[in-house]
């Protein structure tokens, strides 16, 4: 099933590209800091796409990174106080003296 909408997602990309390259062929000045370019308008788009998708994959690659480690963190954590807390229980077990059973007669008055 994954595969199947992986691959329509593909196609649909794909499509989209397609798309900007038959509606945009206008060429189009690209400044950028020691050099000027012409190039169409489509690519331009299709450059820009595929970098925000790349940024924006990297930008949720670490912080789920981030978060993997700080549930790692706190699952260690969490196994060192569950072991305290049995530790403790068997301590107190040992230290609490058993209440002494007394035998209690009841004298009947009559």
């Amino acid at each position: 099933m994954i595969k199947l909408l992986s691959l329509i997602a593909t196609l649909a990309f794909v499509g989209f590209g397609v798309v900007l390259g038959l509606l945009n062929p206008t060429l189009v000045s690209f400044d950028y800091l020691f050099d000027q370019r012409h190039i169409p308008l489509s690519v331009l788009l299709s450059v820009s796409f595929v970098l925000g998708m790349l940024f924006a994959g990297l930008f949720v690659f670490t912080q789920v990174m981030r978060l993997q480690w700080k549930l790692h963190r706190l699952n260690k954590q969490h196994k060192q106080q569950a072991i305290e807390i049995i530790e403790l229980k068997k301590q107190l077990h040992r230290t609490t003296p058993s209440a002494p059973t007394q035998d209690i007669t009841l004298k009947n008055p009559g």
